[in-house]
Order: C-alpha cells, then structure tokens, then sequence
C-alpha cells in the first residue's frame, strides 16, 4: 500500500498545460473554495485526479513562476491568451457592474502592444492605441473579434491599412502557413506554449 501511494503522488495533476494555466490565472484564494477548484480544474485534470488535500494556492503559484521564467514576452503572451479579462469587483459603488478591469491582463496587452511597437509594425503609422487594438483582437476569440470594418471605422482608418496592419501582428504571434518547398514558421504565442508545456512537464505538473 505504501508504494502505492507514494506512486499517486506522482500522478500528474493536469493532463496539458493549457489546463494547468486556464487554473493558475482564475485561481483566487479570496474567490474559490475547494469544491469550485475541483470544478475549474475539470476536465483539464486527468480522470480520477482531483484537487482534494492539495493546496490550491500552491498549484497556482508553482505554474504560474514557470511561466515567470520564460521571460517577461512569453509571460505577457500567456496571460493574454489564459488570463480572465475582467476580475470580480466588491466596492457596491452604484455604478459599478461588479467587474472591474484585470490588471495583470491589461498590463500583458499594453506590453505586447509595446513589442508590436518594435517588431510587426516597425516604421508603420499606428498609434499606441490602434497597436493595443490588433494585439486584443488576436487574442480575442474569431467568433467574438470586432471586425476589420468595424475597427477602420472606429478610428477612421482606411480599411486596407487596418488589414494589413492585423496581419502582421497575427503573423507575429500567430504560425506562418507552409510554403512550397519550406516549413511552417512557428509564432511567439506557439514557441511560448510549447515551452510552457516542456516546463511543466519537467517538474511533473503535466503528464507527458
């Protein structure tokens, strides 16, 4: 029995690191109780594995300084892509929706808008706030993106400048399509998740 036990230990708690991610950046001691841990976790944690007599506070911390070491772009990257946009608010102010703003996300955007800044859209015309606008419409679900049109609109930018500046950004962080006669160029959101995925496998967080 005791061999068997000290082999569970090791059973890895989630079965991907997109699981373990979408736990670490919604979970909040102040938020969650045990129950609705297990319930966030699911399915992402493997079948049979739960969370019960295993801090929660502790998994959350433990993935989120692996994403830590892979260096402020790939970090700002991820909790873009995981992080929830908008944290429960409590101050019952009468105008407040009970949401407020994420900080953490909103940082990771105007740090990857910053690097766009620097990179896709190097000696382009685009203000610091259309360059936040690419970078939240790539990491917004397709289904939910506000549309190129509607985005030239806003801002009174010819439609095709607008389009060709998303690209850009999409192809940055995005993977290039094959060519013929040459591979697919990996984007930074890829190179970041598969490090992450490496990371987590390494110390046991994943199973492999």
């Amino acid at each position: 029995m005791g061999h068997i036990a000290t082999a569970e230990m090791f059973v890895p708690l989630f079965d991907n690191a997109h699981g373990a991610l979408v736990f670490a950046y919604n979970y909040s001691g102040q938020c969650y109780d045990r129950p609705m841990m297990n319930r966030m976790a699911s399915p992402a944690i493997g079948s049979g594995k739960g969370l019960v007599g295993l801090d929660g506070a502790a998994q959350a911390g433990m993935i989120r300084a692996e994403v830590k070491a892979l260096g402020k772009l790939a970090e700002a990257i991820i909790i873009a892509r995981i992080a929830p946009r908008s944290a429960p608010c409590h101050c019952r102010a009468a105008c407040c929706a009970g949401k407020k703003p994420n900080k953490e996300w909103v940082d990771a955007i105007a740090r990857l808008a910053d690097h766009v800044r620097t990179t896709a859209l190097a000696g382009c015309v685009a203000n610091g706030m259309m360059r936040r606008e690419y970078v939240v419409r790539y990491f917004t679900r397709r289904d939910e993106r506000i549309s190129l049109e509607a985005l030239a609109e806003k801002h009174d930018i010819h439609r095709d400048t607008v389009s060709a500046h998303a690209a850009k950004v999409a192809l940055l962080f995005g993977s290039a399509q094959a060519k013929k006669g040459q591979p697919s160029v990996p984007g930074l959101e890829s190179a970041a998740m598969e490090a992450i995925e490496e990371r987590l496998r390494v110390i046991g967080m994943v199973g492999r």
